[in-house]
């Protein structure tokens, strides 16, 4: 309960009525209540709208019915408008059963009493309405309190609901992140050796099934190792990064670019026959020995270069382990006829 004390509110043109109910309801209310009184309907509504301004609860009025101007039941009706919560009392020594209706449906009127009245009924009538109001009032702050709890709930669900989204969102990238570090080299970007074997076993089992050529590359930077001793293995990784990103600038979407190891790497082809792959690698060939490569003056040849070995399937093998070796027996076939050209396999080098 709040620490404003309520109000009781006695209403009738006659003095004596008035002392007579201040002072019996005082001696039994004065304590827990403020007894206001008002002789016309009009003061006792600029009464109302005071104490609505400074908050203070009116918790009952007690009006007489027969009252210069506006009548007892008028004055209850539109205090039941701006108070609805406010019980309310008829005090009359006139008024007919019509009347007393009249009050109940239009003013919520909550107890008719008739002229004179009896005072331990007055005091018991009062006591029980108190009761009324003081349980609608804490009803009131509970459902307020209920409602005001509600609304953080709702709002710590969506919070929360953001957060798992979020999180969820967070784990997924992470998982993405995982996958791809999984089948990814880290000194490239490129695909690694674990996913092209994966890779390599799929496609060359799709390519004896329907029948589709599979051209494979097997590709060594020509004299790494000497490049690594005279300008350092860092050079020797930047070299590495700038090769692969040579190497998929103009791959099309099916075709596979991987490390295979070192400084080996392997391009799938799909759906590319010798002749096409020939070419391919070829103008690989030639893009990486025009390229202006750190210190790649230096070299022997005077500049960096690449030497390719060429298999494809089903032509050279059925299977990916068989193409794997025709590659790079077809590498080290070019690496022995001299580096920087491509050799097919079986071709003469």
């Amino acid at each position: 309960m709040s620490a404003v004390r309520e109000h009781i509110l006695c209403v009738d043109d006659e003095e004596g009525i008035l002392t007579a109910l201040r002072q019996q309801l005082g001696v039994r209310f004065g304590k827990e209540c403020e007894i206001s009184v008002a002789q016309s309907a009009k003061d006792a509504l600029e009464l109302v709208d005071e104490l609505e301004r400074e908050g203070e609860p009116l918790a009952l009025v007690i009006a007489d019915q027969i009252m210069p101007g506006m009548k007892g039941v008028e004055l209850l009706e539109e205090i039941n408008r701006r108070s609805p919560s406010t019980t309310k009392i008829l005090l009359t020594g006139q008024a007919g059963l019509d009347a007393v209706v009249a009050a109940i449906n239009r003013a919520g009127l909550n107890r008719y009493i008739p002229k004179p009245w009896d005072e331990p009924d007055l005091r018991l009538t009062v006591e029980g309405l108190l009761q009324i109001f003081r349980l609608h009032r804490v009803n009131a702050q509970l459902v307020d309190h209920l409602r005001t709890k509600n609304i953080e709930l709702e709002s710590w669900n969506r919070e929360l609901d953001g957060k798992v989204r979020e999180r969820t969102r967070a784990l997924e990238e992470a998982n993405h992140r995982l996958s791809q570090l999984a089948i990814t080299d880290g000194l490239t970007g490129l695909y690694n050796h674990r996913y092209l074997r994966e890779h390599l076993a799929l496609e060359t089992l799709r390519s004896q099934r329907t029948g589709l050529p599979l051209g494979f590359l097997m590709i060594d930077v020509d004299h790494f190792k000497l490049y690594n001793d005279r300008h350092g293995h860092p050079a020797g990784d930047e070299i590495l990064r700038q090769l692969a990103t040579l190497l998929t600038e103009e791959r099309r979407v099916n075709d596979l670019v991987a490390r295979y190891g070192g400084e080996e790497f392997a391009i799938l082809l799909v759906d590319v026959d010798k002749p096409a792959a020939l070419t391919i690698a070829e103008r690989l060939r030639a893009r990486v020995a025009a390229f202006p490569f750190p210190h790649g003056s230096l070299q022997p040849g005077g500049h960096l270069t690449i030497s390719v070995g060429i298999a494809a399937c089903p032509a050279d093998a059925a299977t990916a382990e068989a193409l794997l070796e025709s590659a790079d027996a077809a590498l080290y076939r070019a690496k022995k006829a001299g580096r920087d050209r491509v050799v097919l396999v079986g071709a003469v080098a």
